[in-house]
């Protein structure tokens, strides 16, 4: 990119629906963007509580911003995404927030590359009855997307023209963002990782995931993409992992004080920076 040259338009867009108590924090995060060419697009839900009075407040830095029922989260990203004219896409959807303030500044090479998508880091904030946890995770294999997502999609930034020939599948509850990026690889796409910690997730929804629905949705986003044996030890694990011996070690922690719980962790590694 030439010193004359204009910064590659980013549009950042937020999904939101009865998010009045997360909201904020989310549209501040983005307008502290330090990135020069930055577009914000909010889609509300037609939220019922505060969200969309939240949002109006920031009005005249909020570029497009759009308030009516939709059909779940993924045909509002899907609507987002029409409604956008940046040549790059991230999701932040409320709840989420950018890591720092010069995320997407320090991604501007990338912006200009041949990459079609970038992948960064997150940090996980993990909440349980014991503690809060942080975990910061860099982007794992591209090649293994057939059964898990390498990172958060708030850790996803993919070219604009891309999301609209590949939109996601709102037949998919939990995994939509995971099908797109592996339809995004079998065609060929040239996928970027960086280290960079880009966004900031709270793992909350992860905890309400109706873990056998997102087990068949993995199972059956994968068919055509690797041997029948491969999806089956997979899968077939997990799912032993979910219906029989995950309970019993549920139950046995239950058991245990609080005191050791937290001592195991320490042991195990998972404890992670507590805070």
């Amino acid at each position: 990119m030439s010193k004359t040259s204009s910064p590659v338009p980013v549009s950042v867009i937020t999904v939101a629906y009865n998010a009045g108590g997360v909201i904020r924090d989310t549209i501040e995060s983005i307008l502290a963007q330090e990135y020069p060419n930055v577009e914000y697009v909010v889609i509300d839900g037609a939220s019922t509580d505060r969200t969309w009075e939240i949002v109006q407040e920031y009005t005249s830095m909020i570029d497009v911003a759009v308030s009516e029922p939709d059909g779940g989260i993924y045909d509002a990203m899907n609507k987002g995404a029409e409604l956008a004219s940046g040549e790059w896409i991230i999701y932040m959807n409320a709840g989420d927030t950018f890591a720092s303030s010069d995320v997407l500044s320090s991604l501007q090479e990338l912006f200009v590359s041949d990459a079609d998508v970038v992948l960064g880091g997150v940090e996980k904030v993990l909440v349980d009855e014991y503690e809060t946890r942080r975990f910061r995770q860099t982007p794992g294999e591209v090649g293994s997307l057939w059964k898990r997502m390498p990172t958060t999609h708030q850790s996803v930034l993919v070219r604009r023209e891309h999301i609209l020939e590949y939109p996601f599948d709102t037949s998919y509850r939990w995994c939509a963002d995971q099908d797109q990026l592996l339809r995004l690889q079998a065609a060929g796409k040239t996928f970027r990782k960086v280290d960079t910690v880009i966004s900031v997730f709270d793992c909350q929804s992860d905890q309400v995931r109706e873990n056998s629905l997102y087990i068949w949705e993995r199972w059956r986003l994968s068919e055509g993409h690797v041997p029948l044996a491969k999806r089956c030890v997979q899968f077939g694990y997990e799912w032993a992992h979910c219906h029989l011996w995950g309970p019993v070690v549920s139950g046995l922690r239950s058991l245990l004080p609080a005191s050791l719980v937290l001592r195991i962790r320490r042991l195990r590694g998972t404890a992670g920076e507590t805070g």
